[in-house]
């Protein structure tokens, strides 16, 4: 049973969908056991009836479940901790390594009076965002061929959060996972000590902040709930 029990693990693991839908308890566990009767048969090696994948599953799902309020109350007390800020007309300038280090003697004076500044910098290329401003001034210091891209008209949400977020897991997937869920790309996103920064496209910087300060908002009451739970435990 054990063995039955991993691959099932595997299984629903890998597809984020069925994750969901059994951590939002809206799984069918007989109808999802039938579906995946063939895939943990093969692995296996011989058939496996629909109720031992069903028991399995339904283990599983008990054990994620508790997993994932420890998760969801250790995310929302970072988030109810966070403030967001917004900066617009950025520009993403992405440039060889070769390129930046004949540039970064400008960088500690650029950084005094730019607007916004991050670098990013990767094992060929160096990412800067930017103000469109500074970006020009970068831009008129490199050659042609040192560019490999330059995205103008960008707005970056900058999310500043308790020292908590750095050692709590799953609170950048909760914020990705959220905006994705409302259709909104993410261009660039970088955490800087407290800070997550992410950038999106002006046409969607309206939305992700209200999709943001919404979900910062529920985990202030939730905070606040759980809080007058605890002081309050027979009310």
């Amino acid at each position: 049973m054990s063995s039955i029990s991993h691959i099932v693990k595997e299984i629903v693991s890998s597809d984020p969908s069925t994750l969901q839908c059994i951590l939002n308890d809206i799984v069918n566990y007989t109808k999802l056991s039938k579906k995946l009767k063939p895939l943990v048969s093969e692995a296996i090696g011989h058939e496996v009836s629909v109720d031992t994948i069903k028991m399995a599953l339904i283990r599983f799902a008990e054990k994620i479940f508790k997993e994932f309020n420890i998760l969801k109350r250790d995310v929302a007390q970072v988030l109810a901790r966070s403030s967001i800020e917004i900066r617009t007309g950025i520009t993403i300038v992405t440039i060889r390594n070769a390129a930046f280090s004949r540039i970064a003697q400008y960088i500690p004076l650029l950084s005094t009076r730019s607007r916004f500044l991050a670098i990013m910098q990767s094992i060929l290329v160096t990412t800067l965002i930017l103000d469109d401003e500074s970006s020009e001034e970068i831009i008129s210091r490199l050659n042609k061929d040192d560019i490999m891209s330059i995205q103008r008209d960008y707005s970056a949400i900058v999310i500043v959060s308790p020292i908590e977020i750095m050692y709590t897991p799953g609170v950048l997937s909760y914020i990705t996972n959220i905006l994705a869920l409302n259709n909104i790309n993410i261009v660039h996103i970088e955490s800087c000590y407290t800070d997550t920064i992410i950038v999106v496209s002006r046409e969607d910087l309206i939305k992700a902040f209200q999709v943001l300060s919404k979900h910062i908002d529920i985990s202030k009451k939730l905070l606040t709930i759980n809080q007058h739970s605890v002081t309050n435990p027979d009310k």
